[in-house]
């Protein structure tokens, strides 16, 4: 999975020592409006960047709180499977839990990681200021969206799907599919206009093309190996 980041962020990353990374959360528990909750993957409250309704930082300031959350890594299949993350936060003083049980487990409601470096983080006086070069714009957010919550007396657990599970990366031209990938009677399925016409419609599965002798064309895969060993000679 690839990402778009600023120069700061990519020349920071390559370094043997310098600052280190900091995972923050924004999770919004207001189903119809903006109610953010901020969270550092830290030991104590920091001073992070505020974001916005559109999930982008500004440039106020706002504090995360410092607890120990923890959230799985996004990964893909190339079975098509839809990622997802869980976040745990901890349930010892019930604040998250009230939250989910008065907002129906807040179901859709979004929730951003951010990652970035703790010298990019405002700096200023105080202890919750651990950065040292402000830089909001070198961070990496990802967008997620609640699919189920689970709770007990140590945690409350949040299973994230992302509505955009592709971060700047190349699409694949075909997809391993046992579906005709093709849209019926475009140029790539190439059917003529008499058998679109005797048959107007299509399930797109390979019987299908073999009855309106267009099988050449298919655009799927019959068969989809799940693993083995390979030898060629």
């Amino acid at each position: 999975m690839s990402y778009s980041v600023s120069t700061a962020f990519s020349n920071e990353q390559v370094k043997v020592e310098g600052s280190f990374p900091i995972n923050l959360y924004v999770i919004n528990v207001d189903q119809v409006g903006w109610t953010p909750l901020y969270y550092a993957e830290f030991t104590h409250n920091i001073t992070g960047f505020a974001m916005t309704t559109a999930g982008v930082l500004s440039t106020s300031e706002v504090t995360y709180y410092g607890i120990p959350i923890t959230s799985s890594e996004m990964k893909t299949t190339i079975e098509g499977d839809i990622p997802e993350v869980s976040i745990s936060v901890p349930n010892v003083d019930r604040i998250i839990e009230a939250y989910i049980q008065n907002y129906d487990y807040l179901r859709n409601c979004a929730v951003y990681k951010i990652t970035t470096f703790a010298k990019y983080l405002p700096s200023g006086a105080t202890y919750t200021y651990i950065g040292s070069t402000p830089d909001r714009n070198s961070c990496i957010i990802e967008a997620m969206y609640i699919d189920a919550v689970t709770s007990n007396d140590e945690a409350v657990t949040f299973s994230c799907k992302p509505k955009f599970a592709i971060h700047n990366i190349v699409l694949p031209r075909r997809r391993f599919t046992r579906e005709c990938s093709w849209t019926y009677g475009d140029t790539s399925c190439s059917i003529d206009g008499a058998t679109k016409i005797t048959y107007p419609t299509c399930d797109y599965s390979l019987d299908n093309c073999r009855q309106r002798g267009n099988s050449s064309r298919f655009g799927g895969f019959p068969s989809i190996p799940k693993g083995g060993i390979w030898i060629t000679t």
